[in-house]
């Protein structure tokens, strides 16, 4: 599968930081907590159930109410370091069409700030990308929905019929139910007639057998 032109020059800056998001997924072999890893119960858990390799599938929406665009498949491939924090790596699946490119990530729980936090770096648009959740939020611990991280802003050359579009964005990373789970990524415009927040990304991550 290959992207028309817009759709790839879309995709090269929305894949860094926290668009291309890291997905937070079950094991059902669950690791025991070190006495260095989280000491938030709730963060421990969501950590052990983290690690294996997962297959994903992406979509994006290139504005408000537009419809959604297929991007080629991935591969994500996590591995829990001493119990403590989170390293994914993804790159295209086989035969996608789409070219090579590595994602890094790390995901870690900061017992000190009680928050979750998030780091990475794409080759495909080289930035350094962090976001947090929010602890006013309550988000010191997964809820229901999973967690929220933010992440400030960052601006697009080109996001759909926008040029050098300015957006805040946030992720919300969903609870894992039988190894599958959701993390959407929306973004809010920071110029133009409407400032409202919209749903910009989608990636299922399903857990290989």
């Amino acid at each position: 599968m290959r992207l028309t032109n817009r759709a790839a020059h879309i995709l090269s800056f929305a894949t860094t930081g926290g668009v291309c998001c890291l997905a937070l997924c079950a094991a059902p072999h669950a690791q025991s907590a070190s006495p260095n890893g989280p000491s938030n119960s709730a963060a421990a858990t969501l950590m052990q159930q983290m690690p294996g390799t997962w297959n994903v599938q992406q979509r994006m929406w290139p504005g408000a109410g537009a419809e959604a665009i297929r991007l080629p498949p991935a591969i994500a491939r996590r591995r829990l370091i001493e119990h403590s924090f989170l390293e994914e790596v993804m790159e295209p699946a086989q035969k996608s069409g789409q070219a090579p490119f590595t994602r890094t990530a790390y995901f870690n729980y900061n017992a000190v700030n009680q928050q979750f936090e998030y780091f990475s770096l794409d080759s495909r648009a080289p930035q350094m990308m962090i976001e947090k959740s929010n602890v006013a939020e309550g988000q010191s611990k997964p809820d229901r929905d999973g967690i929220r991280l933010y992440g400030g802003s960052f601006v697009a050359p080109q996001w759909g019929e926008a040029v050098n579009a300015a957006f805040m964005y946030r992720l919300t990373i969903g609870q894992v139910e039988r190894d599958r789970q959701l993390v959407q990524l929306y973004l809010t415009p920071q110029s133009g007639a409407s400032a409202k927040e919209f749903l910009a990304f989608e990636y299922v991550y399903t857990r290989q057998r």
